[in-house]
């Protein structure tokens, strides 16, 4: 992991957001819960089949929000992202008692640091793509059973998305209350992120989200088109989106001036 670099915060790269959520076809609820900016973003996806899913991915979205609008500097941000989920994970493991017991959620999200690198941070399942000239990649790395099996080479990358327990988490905010977030930095440029939950990434194939994040210029309309492609299928868990573009720093000055 690289260390942020120092810098103003005026050097943070510019960022255009639309995000979209549908509970899908087959959940009379919809446990997905979003933090839209303005300067950090992040899906959370209440833990399916426990209960009060909607409960743990509020509580996360909130106590992440509260540390995002807490006074900080890009260089102190990796600090506040891991104290925002250790905190999360603490807060959501001690409300989950009685009917609430076993709840937990997948976090996915993004914080800007110093010069326009960007620190992605996840637990869970939820994911990051990147989009950078017209090439997807996948940012994150399922905490999940079966992406154990596949880095520890029992199973074939191709196998993983038809593997029975392919949604077996192995990590996730409140199952234990000192859980850690994995963050990656992406050092500009950027280029277009997509965070979504499992419902998304689970349906559409790389190649999907990667035409939809490659054709559709409006990152309101790119998310709105990824839940809708979600929606023309079985659609069988909640489904969310957020799209963000980073304008290059240097873009970013040239405009200003």
């Amino acid at each position: 992991m690289m260390s942020p670099r120092s810098g103003a915060a005026a050097s943070r790269p510019i960022v255009r957001a639309g995000w979209a959520t549908s509970p899908g076809h087959r959940r009379p609820l919809n446990e997905d819960a979003m933090l839209t900016g303005p300067h950090w973003y992040a899906v959370a996806d209440g833990m399916g089949g426990h209960r009060a899913g909607d409960v743990a991915s509020t509580i996360a979205v909130d106590v992440i929000s509260g540390h995002a609008a807490a006074p900080t500097t890009p260089e102190s941000a990796l600090a506040t992202i891991r104290q925002a989920i250790t905190d999360a994970s603490a807060i959501v493991h001690a409300a989950a008692t009685g009917p609430r017991a076993g709840m937990g959620t997948t976090v996915v999200g993004t914080a800007p640091l110093s010069d326009g690198a960007v620190a992605v941070f996840h637990v869970g399942d939820s994911r990051c793509y990147r989009l950078v000239d017209g090439r997807l990649t996948l940012v994150t790395s399922d905490h999940t059973h079966v992406q154990e099996l596949v880095d520890g080479g029992v199973l074939a990358p191709t196998d993983a998305d038809t593997h029975p327990l392919r949604n077996v988490v192995t990590r996730a905010v409140g199952l234990d209350p000192d859980t850690t977030a994995d963050i990656v930095i992406i050092e500009p440029p950027v280029g277009r992120l997509l965070l979504c939950s499992d419902g998304l990434s689970g349906e559409l194939t790389p190649r999907q989200i990667g035409r939809v994040l490659t054709g559709v210029s409006d990152p309101s309309a790119a998310a709105h088109q990824l839940v809708e492609l979600v929606l023309d299928g079985p659609a069988r868990d909640n489904v969310s989106a957020i799209v963000l573009d980073f304008e290059p720093v240097a873009d970013a000055r040239a405009t200003a001036a």
